[in-house]
Formats: structure tokens, sequence, C-alpha cells
């Protein structure tokens, strides 16, 4: 019985070393195979603080912040009050009033390239932020629709990296000279190009970016397309270089819904890896699940967050935050009017303390009616009771007009009550 006993408990403990060792075995590998990736020669993070990007020697691998760069552009910004925004603006305001949004639309150039599956996201997206990319494109396997331009390619399709590798050769060869950055989204997701702007601004497009939320998948690490990703021209240009041919792309990746990976791998052969989109608190900016889920926590299994290249803190969502996912046109028009029409007024001013412009002086306005209504072009002169004779000779007095509109009155309530009286007695005649 005894040796029983102790042959049982070493039949467990045997087993329990080799579950434990198992499992160290197999963190320590993960954590070296994504220390491997994670840390790429080119790898650099976006949100380098302003101090720091200034360092001697840092320029090549940290790019200028925001704020420095605009400096650079001998531009100052800053805030406005709503009321100040009310009314239209007028022609010498114009430059000294320009919002930073539209001041970063000129400099610069996002190109949004939407693959449609579901033609209501996409007619949604013509009229939310569609618009607001400087230029947009939408590609389909088989869908095609008369209000949208909708590219669809004749020839079929091998493989989900073919469809991504013949939509940037359509695009190069359609628009390779205004291509500055390209942003590749499902049309479940909204984009904010103001916020990409931001963010692309100090960066220089002719090198190689690839921005987005990245992962590592089987030791590669990629941008997923769940949460859209962005690429440079100098990176774009890598890519069409090496397959610029219809052979080429087919012959880049052959399983369907691993387009993405096959780009990170195709770009990390270029030394292009996933840039650190986090924010300088660790906040995300590129999200592949509805704000919604983001803000009120979900538990987090698969690889969008186990194997996150930058893994996100604590806090949900950057405030200047690019891509959310959303499945429904009704959630994505809420959503755009949330962000870019609905106002919260939290100043001590209020709407509408700014007069509205007005084309004629209100010291002007009897000048003006003296024009029009006589004639009267000559007004030098005319005191007030001049005025108000000129203005008898036509119009009536006040008290004129309104005894004749009593006398009027009086007349049209006869007519009702007699018209009244004449129905009545036809009733009463009636068999």
């Amino acid at each position: 019985m005894y040796l029983r006993f102790v042959k049982s408990k070493l039949t467990f403990s045997v087993g329990f070393i080799i579950g434990f060792t198992s499992v160290i075995l197999y963190v320590i590998l993960n954590n070296d195979n994504s220390n491997n990736c994670k840390k790429p020669a080119q790898t650099f993070a976006l949100w380098k603080r302003e101090e720091e990007s200034q360092l001697e020697n840092q320029e090549e691998i940290y790019p200028l912040s925001y704020k420095f760069w605009l400096k650079n552009q001998n531009v100052q910004s800053h805030g406005i009050s709503l009321d100040a925004r009310y009314g239209p603006v007028e022609a010498d305001e114009r430059p000294s009033k320009a919002l930073e949004s539209h001041w970063l639309r000129s400099k610069v150039h996002v190109t949004c390239v939407v693959f449609v599956e579901k033609l209501k996201l996409a007619q949604s997206i013509k009229l939310t932020w569609g618009p607001r990319c400087n230029e947009v494109h939408y590609f389909s396997q088989d869908l095609e629709d008369a209000a949208i331009p909708v590219v669809k390619f004749p020839t079929k399709l091998s493989s989900s990296w073919h469809f991504l590798c013949s939509t940037m050769n359509v695009i190069w060869n359609k628009s390779s000279d205004s291509l500055s950055w390209i942003i590749f989204v499902k049309d479940d997701t909204i984009v904010l190009p103001e916020n990409l702007r931001y963010l692309l601004a100090p960066l220089d497009h002719n090198r190689g970016y690839y921005l987005g939320h990245g992962v590592i998948l089987w030791g590669q690490s990629y941008n997923v397309a769940q949460a859209g990703y962005v690429l440079s021209r100098g990176a774009f240009k890598k890519i069409i270089e090496a397959f610029n041919t219809h052979d080429k792309c087919v012959t880049g990746g052959k399983y369907w819904k691993k387009e993405d990976y096959y780009l990170g791998k195709h770009l990390a052969g270029f030394n292009i890896h996933p840039a650190d989109t986090r924010d300088g608190e660790l906040r995300g900016t590129f999200h592949g699940y509805p704000l919604q889920t983001l803000l009120w926590g979900i538990a987090k299994p698969g690889n969008y967050f186990t194997r996150a290249l930058y893994p996100p803190g604590d806090k949900c969502c950057s405030p200047t935050s690019v891509t959310f996912s959303i499945s429904e046109p009704d959630k994505l028009h809420t959503i755009d009017y949330v962000l870019y029409h609905l106002n919260v007024y939290q100043e001590i001013s209020y709407y509408g303390n700014k007069a509205a412009p007005t084309p004629v002086p209100e010291q002007d306005v009897w000048k003006l009616a003296l024009k029009e209504e006589f004639n009267i072009t000559d007004v030098e002169g005319i005191s007030d009771d001049k005025f108000y004779d000129i203005w008898r000779s036509k119009y009536s007095d006040p008290s004129q007009f309104i005894e004749k509109n009593h006398e009027n009155m009086s007349h049209v309530l006869h007519s009702i009550i007699t018209a009244y009286e004449n129905d009545r007695r036809m009733v009463k005649n009636l068999p």
C-alpha cells in the first residue's frame, strides 16, 4: 500500500515537472522570438519627445516631433474658441484663422484605399470620412456600383496577396506622381485623416515607413489588416519594383486572408519593419476593434493582443487615434457626426457672441433704402423729419395704416359671419 502511494506521488511530481518545464521553455522561446522581431535595425518610436528628438545623432533614428516640425515650417498653432469659428470668415481673416487640419491637408498628401465587401459600408464611407482624404480608391473582388467607382479586376485572383499586389500596381500606374502616404483599410473601418496627417507630418515620405498595429506571427512582424496599415511612398515603391507584373504578384503569396503577413514579410526583405505608433503614454493609435469595445475593456486572446509587437499600456486609445473598426453604416454616420459636427461648449463665451456680418453698415442702411425705393442718391442734408416726409409720401402713416387695417378687418369679419348664417339656413331647409 505504501509503495503504491509513493508511486502515484512520484508519477504526479514527474508529470508536474515535465509540464512546468515545457511551459517555461515555450515562454522563453516565444520571448526570444519576439525580441528578435521587436527590435530590428530600423525600428523607431514615432512619438519621441521634442527634447529627445533634438539630441545629436538622433535624427537618423527618431523623426522630429510634430511641434518641432511645425516650428521648422515657420508656423504657429493656437487654440480658438467655437465662437470665433461662428459664421463665415471674412476674406482678410482667412490666413490668420485657417484650421490646422486644413493646413495639414495641403502639406501631407494621404491616399486612402478601401477594400469593399459591403456596398452599404462603402457608400457610408463616401459620405463621411472618404472626402477628407486627398484621394480615395475603392477596390473589390466581385462588387460593382454605379454611385461608387469600385475597381473590380477582370482576372481571377489566386490569393488575397494577389489582390493587394494588383491593387498597389493599379494605384501606382494611376497616381504615382501624387503618392506620398497610402493607408489601406477594410470597409468596416473609420479613418481619421486629420490625426493621420498629424502623425505623418514630421516624417519623410520618400523613406521606408510602415505604420499600423504590429504583431508577430511565425517569427515575422507585420501590421494587421484589421486595424489598417500605412505605407510611405518609399516603402510602396519598393513593393512595386519587386512585384510589377501579374506573375510576380501571383508568386508573392498563396494563402487567402494573409496579405498583411505577406506584405510585412516582403517589406522586411527591404529592412522596413513596423514602426511603434503608440503615443507617449503607450496608448494605441491603430485599432482593429470598435471604440465601444476598447473603452469598456475586453478579454485579450488571439494574436492581435497576445502577439502585439508593441503592447499597448493599460489606458485605452490615444486621443489622436487614426482608425477604429465599425461594422454598421448607421454607426459610422453616428461616430462621424459626434466627431465632426457635435460641439460641446465648455468655455465662458457663448455661441453667437460674434455678430453676424452685414454687407451694409448699420448707419448706412437708410441711405441704401432711399436709393432703392426713391432713386435718391444725394442724401446730404436730409434730416429725420425730411426722411419721414419722404416715406409718408409713398407709404401710409402708421396710425392710418392701423385704422385702415381695422376697417378692412371689420368687413372681413362681417363677410365671414354672413356666410356662416347663410350656411345654417341652408342646413335647416334640407328635407
